[in-house]
C-alpha cells in the first residue's frame, strides 16, 4: 500500500471563518484537493505542545516510552546515550533582569565560544552543539527527572517560577542563575549589542532524557520503507529517530509499500503565506502524485508550544465506508487511519 502524510505547519488559520467572505481554504486554487474532498473525511484532534511528541504519538508510539528531546538530538547527532549520564538540552536566550525577553539568534561557532566560557566555571558537564544557540549537555550520575519548561514556554516570565526545587539539580541551577553574570560583557555579546542584537546572556536548560530504551522502527513494525522530506530542518529529528529515511529533495512518486512523510511550513507566517503553500501543496503533491496514494493524510495544525492546539485534518479515502465505521473514524486519530491495515 502507497501511503502519504502531509503536515501542514501553521496553517489552521485557513479554517477560520468570518461571516461574510467564508473560510480561507474556500478560496484557494485547490482543484485537485477539492476532487478528492467527497470521497474523504474531516476529523479534529488536539496537538501536544512538543512538535516531536505529537508526531511520536502520531506514529503510534506510547507517551509514556517517549526519551525526550535530549535523546531524539543525539541519535541524530550519532552521540551514544550512556545509562550512567543525566541528558539535557540548553539553549542560549536573552534575559533582562530575571525575565525572559526571547531567543538569541546566535550561530553555532558562537554557541560554542559561549558554552566554553561557562565550562571555566563550571566544569561539570560535557557537550556538543546541535544546533545555532542549542547544546546537548550531559553529567554524571543520574539526575531525578524533571518536566522541565521548553525555552518557548518561559518568554516573557520570570525564569525563577520555573527553577527546580530539587536539591540534586542544584548544579543546574547555578549554572542557570549564574550564567547572566557570565555571559552579559563576552565580547561576542558586546559585539551584538552594538549591532543592535540581542544577547545571548542566559542559559536555560530542559528536555532531561526520560527512556533509553530502543523502539520499534516504523518500518520494522510495518515492514514498509519510509521517506521523509521537508521544507526547512525542522523535525528531521524525530522523522530520523522513528526510522524515516531523510531526503533532501522532494519526491517524485510514491513506492509501493511505502510510507511517505511530507512536512511543509509557510515562508511567512501569516494567511498569505499560509494560502501560498496551501496551493503549492495542491499544485506540486497532490497534483503529480497524490493520485498514486492509497491512504492520505493532511494535517493542517496550529502552533506548536501554545496550549489547546489543534489539528484539522482531511483523510482520504472514506467514502466506501459503512455509516458505523464513519462514526468510529471520527473518534480515531488522524495516524491510526494512516498507519493501520484493512
Amino acid at each position: 500500500m502507497r501511503r502519504l502524510f502531509i503536515s501542514f505547519q501553521n496553517s489552521s488559520m485557513l479554517f477560520n471563518k468570518n461571516k461574510i467572505t467564508g473560510t480561507p481554504i474556500e478560496k484557494c486554487d485547490i482543484s485537485n484537493l477539492r476532487r478528492l474532498m467527497n470521497e474523504g473525511r474531516w476529523t479534529k484532534n488536539f496537538l501536544n505542545q512538543v512538535p516531536e511528541l505529537h508526531y511520536y504519538k502520531f506514529f503510534q508510539h506510547l507517551e509514556s516510552t517517549f526519551p525526550g528531546l535530549s535523546v531524539i538530538r543525539a541519535k541524530r547527532k550519532n552521540i551514544e546515550i550512556e545509562k550512567d549520564y543525566s541528558y539535557f538540552l540548553a539553549n542560549f536566550m536573552t534575559v533582562d533582569g530575571t525575565r525572559v525577553a526571547g531567543t538569541a539568534n546566535i550561530s553555532e561557532d558562537e554557541t560554542k565560544i559561549l558554552t566554553e566560557e561557562i565550562l571555566k566555571t563550571f566544569d561539570q558537564f560535557n557537550f556538543s552543539v546541535v544546533g545555532p544557540g542549542q547544546i546537548l549537555v550531559w553529567f554524571q550520575g543520574r539526575y531525578p527527572y524533571k518536566n522541565w519548561k521548553f525555552p518557548d514556554q518561559i518568554i516573557n516570565h520570570d525564569y525563577t517560577e520555573y527553577l527546580p526545587q530539587e536539591g540534586t539539580l542544584r548544579t543546574l541551577v547555578r549554572i542557570i542563575e549564574n550564567s547572566w553574570r557570565l555571559l552579559e560583557k563576552h565580547p561576542v555579546n558586546r559585539i551584538r549589542i552594538d549591532l543592535g542584537e540581542n544577547p545571548a546572556n542566559f542559559l536555560w536548560f530542559h528536555s532531561q532524557n526520560k527512556n533509553v530504551q530502543k523502539i520499534q522502527l516504523l518500518s520494522e513494525r510495518m515492514g514498509v520503507n519510509t521517506l521523509f522530506w521537508s521544507n526547512n530542518n525542522k523535525l528531521q529529528d524525530i522523522a530520523y529517530f522513528l526510522g524515516f529515511n531523510i531526503v533532501s529533495q522532494m519526491p517524485v512518486n510514491i513506492e509501493e509499500n511505502s510510507i511517505v512523510w511530507i512536512n511543509l511550513e509557510p515562508q511567512t507566517c501569516d494567511l498569505i503565506g499560509a494560502i501560498h503553500t496551501c496551493e503549492l501543496i495542491d499544485r506540486e503533491i497532490i497534483g503529480k502524485f497524490g493520485g498514486e496514494a492509497e491512504r492520505l493524510v493532511i494535517e493542517f495544525n496550529s502552533s506548536f508550544y501554545r496550549a489547546f492546539g489543534v489539528s484539522l485534518n482531511f483523510l482520504y479515502p472514506a467514502e466506501k465506508m459503512s455509516a458505523l465505521k464513519k462514526i468510529l473514524l471520527a473518534r480515531k486519530t488522524a495516524g491510526i487511519f494512516l498507519v493501520e491495515n484493512g
